[in-house]
């Protein structure tokens, strides 16, 4: 054979003999970027012998212009066939493997040729700007077939080069298998052949040829956006401004066919405000590393739907009108109370670029932790949610209190008491709905629970007085358990303290500040139950608010003091007593009591004092005079038994002392000694204030008033009961009439209630004459240890007498020859009064005379 010449050259492309090892995506980039002398290679081996036939290979190249979801995308296929495409054989190509975008099906698709051409022209000049249309099975089998006869035969040229270019959509999501490269670039690649096979297949009467060859891809940086008809083409490394706000980079692999960038949103979420019921403006920025385009594959609108935003009252609202809206964002979007905004938006939203929204919600009024709000895009199938919360979106405070006090204004029992409970919410208590169906929305109501220990009946309508007008003018009072319940007018605010006051009657008994708390409807407390102080805890607050109270506690709402009588002062000194006017037979005996309480006595206790142990005395009934208090005198009544000896005086109106509370109730009742001497009774007293006793009872023995000079007894010395002192000659001394009598201390004892003097007679007698048969005067002299009282019916006989010869005579003439007492000696009061007794005279001599009238 001869040997080659220059017509069998083929320019453009290495010589290859079989092989595609030399054959690269670089080689078909560097083709493609069009250099000025196309570079010429020797024809193979053999091409001059005579039917020997180059075998038809192709060498392919596929780009695309746009890697993310939902975009147009222009794919661009590079081929470049070994031997010339002769429209003789009919060349029919099928480019597949283009599965998963949303372009649907189409017997004619257009197909826009670039370039044809061949070795002598680069990729340029034959058949630019024809017009072609293939059979594209869409969606998900993506193959598009060709027939290049028709396009062939337009041109005597051999065309063995073709730059074919159509436009498809971008699936939703990325498809895994279209990335060649694990971290972009160049770089961790499997290969550079991609899913695309090329298929030509040729025919000649009936012969026939099929060649196929998986396409190469484009590994480097770049993408390939050709928008007009071109001889070379070269990857461009930024996206265009269509897309992006500014010169966004192409990455590695950002140029293979289909290769779809996986789509994240990095949004923000934020509130203007976490108080329950409030209005609160949520604020969402938005950006994606991929263009969000109007509309993907089937021209619907694409939608953006905010998720997760539960926790307000704001009803549907499929017109709701945002507050503010980055164009190309619709201002209005569908809202749904569970949770959902969904948006739309008239145009493209660009690449890293953000987009701020912002709309308005009613909070709900339970508290709740913030919302794990995400984005939604209807077109991105799959996409990854990069959420920060700058200021938690639809967090809501539990309540909790700045200042919640329940304060008194007095400890006494029976008292009216103010109760004042002074409220600052940490945030402000608004109207609210309970629901977004809620028509009727109302401000939260206060309940002040563990106001136990008042004898205020429950009542639908117990007064309330507020200065704000934040609190209603009543409230429902439950007594059991201490409960009320009052609602607001008003919001409460949380910039300054708000009080409202309640009357309540104290109860008798005393008790401790019970725990008093405080709840509202609607909202969630931070802490349950929230137990409320009161002004003073731990300071002097209350004590400087009501001077009259001894210690802060007693400022705690609802303390009752229990009552309990005083028995001592801080110095030592007794704050009671108990004394007696006289401690002889018979006479009338003013019992005293002094009493100190360390609460007011109010008539709604019904105070009761009962003295007792007040037996042994002569008196059928008693009435008790002379009752004075620290405020004056207050009505009394009085109730006694004889039989055991028990003296009840209620007061029956206020008696109120010092502003700490001390009460002084003196009073004084009459009781008859009786007739015999006895040691003092230990009359205990006690007091009860409605039914319950004060905690203490007082026994009178332990605290008697010292004796004082009004028992001091003339004329005689003190006894305890013995006679060894009384001699006949201390009573002849005593009638020898001493100027001065003799003073002696009162026997110890005197003072305490109900100690009577033993009576007793000291005695001398004396005759006139002691001759047989003579005319006798007998003088007695007569000495009592107490004095002699007509009430005691005194009885005196004297004895021992017998052997006179005066015969008996029940009216026997006797003379007074003096009565008195201690202060005037034997002299004055009884001097020349007429007696008469009854006299036993002779045998029995005895003399009997009744005391009572003289």
């Amino acid at each position: 054979a001869t040997s080659p010449t220059t017509d069998y050259t083929y320019y453009g492309h290495p010589a290859d003999a079989g092989g595609a090892s030399s054959f690269t995506d670089f080689y078909l980039v560097n083709l493609l970027s069009g250099p000025t002398t196309p570079s010429v290679y020797p024809a193979p081996a053999f091409a001059q012998y005579p039917l020997y036939v180059i075998e038809p290979k192709l060498h392919t190249l596929v780009m695309q212009s746009m890697p993310f979801p939902c975009a147009p995308n222009t794919i661009t296929f590079a081929l470049l066939s070994r031997t010339p495409l002769i429209s003789r054989c009919a060349p029919l190509l099928t480019l597949s493997g283009l599965a998963s975008t949303l372009t649907a099906s189409n017997s004619s698709l257009p197909i826009t040729i670039l370039s044809g051409g061949n070795g002598t022209g680069g990729f340029g000049g034959y058949l630019t700007d024809q017009s072609l249309t293939g059979n594209w099975n869409g969606l998900t089998i993506g193959s598009l077939t060709v027939n290049l006869t028709s396009v062939l035969s337009s041109t005597s040229a051999a065309v063995d080069r073709l730059l074919l270019q159509i436009s498809v959509t971008n699936p939703g999501a990325p498809i895994l298998s279209n990335d060649l490269c694990s971290n972009g670039g160049n770089v961790g690649c499997s290969s550079n052949l991609t899913s695309v096979t090329a298929t030509l297949a040729l025919s000649v009467s009936s012969l026939s040829k099929t060649v196929q060859q998986a396409m190469a891809g484009y590994l480097g940086a770049g993408v390939f956006p050709i928008t007009s008809n071109s001889a070379s083409i070269a990857p461009v490394s930024t996206y265009s401004t269509d897309y992006s706000a500014s010169s966004q980079s192409a990455y590695g692999g950002d140029g293979l066919p289909l290769k779809v960038n996986d789509p994240y949103i990095t949004s923000t979420f934020g509130q203007s405000s976490s108080t329950p019921c409030n209005t609160n403006t949520i604020t969402v920025t938005l950006s994606s590393n991929v263009p969000i385009f109007q509309t993907c594959g089937s021209g619907v609108n694409v939608l953006l739907t905010l998720n997760g935003l539960s926790g307000s009252v704001t009803a549907d609202n499929s017109s709701l009108v945002l507050s503010s809206a980055t164009s190309p964002l619709n201002a209005v979007g569908a809202w749904l109370n569970s949770g959902k905004l969904v948006l739309s938006a008239s145009g493209t939203l660009l690449l890293n670029t953000n987009y701020v929204i912002s709309f308005s919600l009613q909070n709900q009024a339970a508290s709740k932790n913030y919302s794990a709000a995400t984005v939604n895009v209807t077109s991105l199938t799959t996409l990854h949610n990069v959420p920060t919360y700058a200021n938690a979106p639809l967090y809501i405070l539990s309540l909790s209190w700045t200042t919640a006090t329940a304060s008194q204004s007095t400890p006494w029992p029976c008292a009216s008491n103010t109760i004042t409970v002074h409220l600052q919410p940490a945030f402000d208590l608004l109207l609210c709905k309970s629901s977004a169906s809620d028509s009727s929305p109302g401000y939260p109501i206060i309940t002040i629970s563990g106001l136990t220990g008042s004898t205020t009946a429950s009542s639908s309508s117990l007064a309330v007085t507020s200065a704000s007008g934040v609190f209603a003018s009543s409230g429902t009072w439950t007594m059991s358990s201490g409960t009320l319940v009052v609602s607001l007018s008003s919001s409460l605010l949380a910039s300054q303290v708000n009080n409202f006051s309640i009357s309540l009657m104290n109860r008798p008994a005393g008790q401790s500040a019970p725990n008093v708390s405080v709840a509202t409807s609607r909202l969630t407390p931070a802490y349950s139950p929230y137990i409320m102080g009161y002004q003073g805890n731990g300071s002097s607050t209350w004590t400087a608010l009501n001077s009259a109270l001894n210690s802060s506690y007693e400022g705690a709402a609802m303390f009752i003091r229990a009552a309990s009588f005083t028995g001592y002062s801080p110095t030592g000194a007794p704050r009671w007593s108990v004394s007696q006017s006289s401690a002889y037979p018979c006479a009338d005996n003013t019992i005293a009591v002094s009493l100190t309480f360390n609460v007011p006595l109010y008539a709604g206790c019904s105070p009761i004092i009962t003295v007792s142990n007040l037996a042994s005395t002569a008196s059928s009934s008693v009435s008790v005079t002379h009752v004075f208090a620290s405020s004056g005198t207050p009505s009394y009544n009085n109730t006694w038994n004889q039989a055991t000896g028990s003296l009840t005086v209620t007061v029956a109106s206020d008696v109120v002392g010092s502003g700490n509370g001390e009460t002084s109730v003196k009073f004084s009742f009459g009781v008859i000694n009786p007739p015999y001497g006895q040691e003092a009774r230990p009359l205990t007293i006690s007091a009860r204030l409605g039914g319950t006793a004060v905690s203490s009872s007082l026994v009178s023995q332990s605290n008697a008033t010292s004796p004082t000079t009004d028992y001091t007894y003339y004329g005689h010395p003190a006894d305890a009961g013995g006679a060894s002192s009384f001699t006949d000659f201390y009573l002849v001394n005593l009638l020898s009439g001493p100027t001065t009598p003799s003073v002696y201390p009162a026997p110890a004892f005197a003072q305490y209630p109900l100690y009577v003097i033993e009576p007793k007679l000291h005695t001398l007698v004396m005759q006139s004459m002691p001759f047989p048969c003579a005319p006798n005067t007998i003088t007695f002299a007569l000495l009592s240890r107490t004095p002699l009282i007509s009430r005691c019916a005194p009885l005196l006989t004297l004895s021992g007498l017998a052997s006179t010869l005066t015969a008996s005579n029940s009216s026997l003439p006797i003379t007074i020859l003096s009565g008195g007492n201690g202060t005037g000696g034997f002299g004055g009061y009884l001097t020349d009064q007429s007696l008469t007794g009854n006299w036993n005279g002779l045998t029995i001599g005895s003399l009997t005379v009744n005391l009572t009238s003289v």
